[in-house]
């Protein structure tokens, strides 16, 4: 069975508030556990509820890649939201983390799309073949192009259930 990217979102939100709820439980009865307190735990779960929430309200119409540029949208609400909980970076984690996963799942999508044809007046002229009938990308420099072919090392996940980093 496919996931689709909301649902694999929902997914991830609503089990992250179960678990914020059960670290809350589990306080409550007093077991000690590292990290936020029952407080920030708890509205650490809320604001998962209302990324849920957020999600939950956008349309399905049966087209995976109109319900993904829907789920985009989200990405500046969830920053605002993010900017709005500075003084709570625990809370603020869930917002940025969420607008994190978006652009990662997108990401993923995105790369495993088949590639689709691409105009022929969107190709450079390297691309396309000249009067002989061959393409002249062996003329082109390869040190003299836009991709810089640097490595790109991303920063560990910053949406630990704890609120560290």
């Amino acid at each position: 069975m496919t996931t689709t990217a909301r649902e694999y979102l929902v997914n991830r939100f609503q089990t992250d508030a179960a678990v914020l709820r059960e670290r809350v439980a589990l306080m409550a009865r007093g077991t000690k556990v590292p990290g936020p307190d029952a407080a920030t735990s708890r509205r650490m779960a809320d604001a998962c509820d209302e990324v849920v929430a957020m999600l939950l309200a956008i349309a399905s119409r049966g087209h995976a890649a109109a319900e993904l540029d829907a789920i985009m949208a989200l990405v500046p609400l969830l920053e605002h939201r993010a900017t709005e909980q500075q003084s709570n970076p625990a809370v603020r984690s869930v917002y940025a983390g969420a607008a994190t996963r978006i652009r990662e799942v997108r990401l993923a999508e995105a790369q495993s799309s088949p590639v689709e044809a691409i105009p022929a007046e969107d190709l450079d002229e390297a691309e396309l073949p000249d009067d002989d009938g061959e393409d002249d990308l062996d003329e082109i420099d390869e040190d003299d192009d836009d991709v810089d072919d640097d490595v790109i090392v991303f920063d560990e996940d910053d949406d630990r259930a704890d609120g560290t980093r």
